[in-house]
């Protein structure tokens, strides 16, 4: 058991570089492999401990124990700008690496457990002609998980958020932290019927108050809302679909305080359609496969450069099995956005792709 903590705790060291968003703003949904594989459509049919994620409801499920999670994540991105005068401006921001731990406790004799989960949910980097804007906020949610009956169980807990900002414009340049910004959490995982699992996942996002001497940006991270509905067409086949709700409007500005830093948002708020499949191929082996349509936050009459997400789709494929007494999983997905064409303030033609491998190691006891 101290291996696979120390393990674990590898993973999260080894990843804890910047990354590329992978949802609308600079969200990052991808918090496991088994996520991944599925496009992220997890909230009503997870079964396994990154529940703690993406609906610690569902941590009510597991048989009693204890469980435990690293991932690693390894992500590329290549977003360009074709201006009016046909030049291409490149977004130089790096793409880099991403971890995250799991780890939960059911009780073997009583309906009560408890999850933990360490993920970086909103990050991305962006550099344009020389104007670097980097966002990256840690997120450590802890949950208490209650199974009211055999069908329905719930969660609620609190996320605690820890970001940091590197920005440079012009001549003018700003790197802070926050102290640490509260939210809460709700989850629901239900049983209606035989075969079918319905999912509710309620974060309230957080103010983060970003500080370097007298100088200060007040960031506002989105509430989030998903809903999702899995159906086992057998033993071996699981289908899920998630409708997930982001609050991008309620980020007016990156604007740093005492400083001439001035970065003006127009957003709108996002919805992102997720559907997966697992397939139970063998009993210790599971195949996924998933897709994703995700709306980017910006408006095309006032693209946020220092943002820079635009509307996209997502195809993932994964897979995941036992070795040596544990259980890994793998996944690697691909996303495609449309070109954009953006009238201001900086006209020209928007392109994005990116591309995220990941892995797992996870352990019962």
């Amino acid at each position: 058991m101290k291996r696979l903590f120390a393990v674990a705790g590898l993973l999260c060291v080894w990843g804890s570089g910047t990354i590329s968003s992978q949802a609308a703003g600079f969200a990052n949904n991808d918090f496991s492999a088994s996520g991944v594989g599925v496009a992220n459509a997890m909230v009503a049919g997870v079964a396994d401990v990154t529940a703690a994620s993406y609906n610690p409801a569902a941590i009510a499920w597991l048989d009693g124990g204890v469980y435990v999670e690293g991932d690693f994540a390894s992500r590329s991105r290549n977003s360009s700008v074709k201006l009016p005068s046909g030049a291409i401006q490149p977004n130089t921001g790096s793409a880099r690496n991403a971890s995250t731990l799991h780890a939960a406790w059911m009780s073997h004799d009583s309906d009560i457990g408890v999850s933990f989960a360490f993920t970086q949910p909103f990050e991305g980097e962006n550099v344009w002609a020389g104007n670097r804007t980097s966002i990256k906020t840690d997120r450590l949610s802890l949950d208490l998980v209650y199974a009211l009956s055999s069908t329905l169980a719930v969660a609620h807990g609190i996320d605690v958020y820890r970001t940091t900002i590197n920005m440079t414009q012009g001549a003018a340049s700003f790197t802070g932290k926050d102290k640490a910004s509260f939210g809460v959490n709700v989850g629901v995982n239900w049983k209606p019927a035989p075969l079918w699992q319905v999912g509710m996942m309620l974060r309230s996002g957080t103010k983060a108050k970003v500080k370097s001497g007298s100088q200060q940006v007040d960031l506002r991270l989105p509430e989030q809302v998903t809903l999702g509905v899995s159906y086992d067409m057998s033993d071996a086949l699981r289908l899920e679909a998630d409708l997930a709700y982001e609050r991008w409007s309620r980020l007016k500005n990156l604007d740093v305080s005492g400083s001439t830093i001035r970065n003006a948002t127009d957003l709108k708020d996002t919805l992102a359609l997720k559907t997966g499949v697992t397939w139970y191929w063998l009993p210790d082996t599971t195949l996924r496969f998933g897709y994703a349509y995700e709306q980017g936050a910006n408006r095309a009459s006032a693209f946020q450069q220092a943002i820079a997400d635009q509307s996209g789709h997502r195809l993932s494929l994964g897979a995941g099995g036992d070795v040596f007494g544990a259980h890994v999983d793998v996944a690697y997905a691909y996303t495609f956005h449309a070109k954009q064409s953006v009238t201001a303030p900086v006209a020209g033609e928007y392109r994005d792709r990116k591309q995220a491998l990941m892995i797992s190691l996870s352990k019962a006891f």
